[in-house]
């Protein structure tokens, strides 16, 4: 989505009050203050606050599927299976939220958790940014063979949900390390790759 560079900072200064400030201190006066802008400026662009919340979350989601599309498997992971060079390229994704992106990390878990009724303008676009993370993690449970990728995909984006989280509310070595986060996702990834060899071996 297409942005002025004045409605990304405000933006970006809503993901701050709300990792800060959780959710109940969203205002366009707090984002207004954060973002050093006049009172009135994050109104005129969001008349409402269902529309800045709105804004927030398609930000974040667009963020976090960049980082998934711009991340790379460590170089001493390029020749390694095909399931430990996955495992080692979504963990770096998740390191990465949880360290250098762990504010808009916060504050996404802060909306999910809190905001977003089934009928309302929020709701709808977390519901379609799950649906884009789901989709791409379908595509990643069928390379790895999965016989059923779209279950497969559902549980991928549940468990990477569940380091997230762990991540955030009990930061540590043996939270957000990316080996740490490797070793847990080869577990996962694994046994949605296992049918294919599975069957490969009982067709030889």
């Amino acid at each position: 989505m297409s942005r002025s560079p004045r409605v990304a900072a405000l933006l970006d200064a809503a993901v701050s009050v709300i990792a800060a400030e959780g959710l109940r201190g969203l205002t366009h006066r707090a984002v207004d203050a954060r973002a050093n802008v006049p009172v009135g400026s994050t109104s005129y662009y969001f008349r409402t606050r269902e529309k800045l919340l709105t804004g927030v979350v398609a930000l974040i989601a667009e963020e976090e599927l960049a980082d998934i599309a711009q991340a790379e498997v460590a170089e001493e992971f390029a020749s390694a299976p095909p399931v430990r060079q996955v495992a080692d390229r979504f963990a770096g994704v998740l390191a990465h939220w949880l360290g250098p992106e762990r504010e808009r990390t916060r504050a996404r878990l802060e909306i999910l958790l809190t905001a977003g009724r089934p009928d309302d303008e929020t709701g709808t676009e977390l519901r379609r940014a799950r649906e884009r993370f789901v989709e791409q993690a379908r595509l990643l449970a069928a390379g790895l063979g999965s016989r059923n990728p779209v279950e497969g995909g559902r549980i991928v984006v549940a468990f990477a949900e569940g380091l997230t989280y762990d991540g955030v509310v009990r930061p540590g070595p043996d939270t957000t390390d990316r080996a740490t986060l490797r070793r847990a996702l080869e577990t996962v990834l694994t046994a949605l790759a296992a049918p294919q060899g599975a069957g490969a071996e009982e067709g030889g």
